[in-house]
């Protein structure tokens, strides 16, 4: 049991552009780090570090048929539209809207994308930390996402390093003495989530610490491997209307 946890925001990163070294910016920001500490870091930076920006008209049609061709490239499926908006599947596994293409605190003329391998970043971040700053932290790697069937957006984890992404609760028993058959929680989501209530997009404060909640480890698996459900076990893979549509499709090439 713990006593509990404390999420403290770190100021004072500037405006992070490609080529930037995050390990330093944010060690130069946050010098009282200590080891255990979990770094949620929103994704946006990652990208900008690691260059992950298109260049775009800045206004018009021009824009959003580039907007449009950028969507094209990040998706490999796309799971429902609905008049303009669009969720898709990203190649890493992500269903969300528009593959996570976001416009906001960039450049007019430029859209971010999604980093290429999260997980990796955050295994790289860690380790930049860890041998030219000397302190051992897990990183989250952390983007807004929505939910079906309920309103509003919260953070989810999109790559790890240093800490488990989920607590496997099967097998244990319950204070009542019932097994637990299926409880597995997504403990770097909830602490996406935790990290975003001091965070925000207007806030300017793109990475947060959550200190006092576990230490880190070495041997974890990333998000990618643990959190995306396979077709096999997803049972919403398609929106409604497309599920519809490729039943009665279906439908018809039976035979009379």
């Amino acid at each position: 049991m713990m006593d509990g946890y404390s999420v403290l925001p770190v100021r004072g990163i500037p405006q992070v552009r490609p080529g930037d070294d995050l390990a330093e910016l944010i060690a130069e920001a946050a010098p009282w780090l200590r080891d255990g500490d979990i770094l949620v870091v929103t994704s946006k930076i990652v990208s900008k570090a690691e260059g992950r920006l298109a260049d775009v008209p800045a206004a018009g049609p021009d824009r959003d048929a580039a907007r449009e061709e950028l969507l094209r490239s990040e998706t490999a499926r796309v799971v429902a539209t609905r008049g303009q908006t669009r969720i898709v599947q990203t190649h890493h596994g992500f269903v969300m809207a528009s593959a996570g293409i976001d416009n906001s605190n960039v450049d007019p003329a430029q859209l971010v994308l999604l980093p290429k391998d999260p997980d990796r970043s955050a295994a790289d971040l860690r380790a930049a930390l860890r041998e030219r700053h000397h302190v051992d932290v897990a990183i989250i790697i952390s983007d807004t996402m929505g939910r079906p069937w309920r309103n509003g957006l919260t953070d989810v984890a999109l790559g790890c390093a240093g800490i488990a992404p989920l607590r496997d609760y099967r097998g244990e028993t319950d204070p009542h003495g019932n097994e637990l058959h299926l409880t597995q929680m997504a403990v770097v989501d909830e602490l996406a989530s935790a990290a975003e209530l001091v965070k925000g997009k207007i806030d300017s404060v793109p990475v947060a610490v959550i200190r006092g909640l576990m230490s880190a480890t070495e041997d974890s698996p990333g998000v990618v491997a643990t959190l995306i459900r396979d077709a096999e076990h997803d049972l919403f893979s398609l929106g409604t209307a497309e599920a519809i549509a490729l039943g009665a499709a279906a439908g018809k090439d039976r035979p009379a």
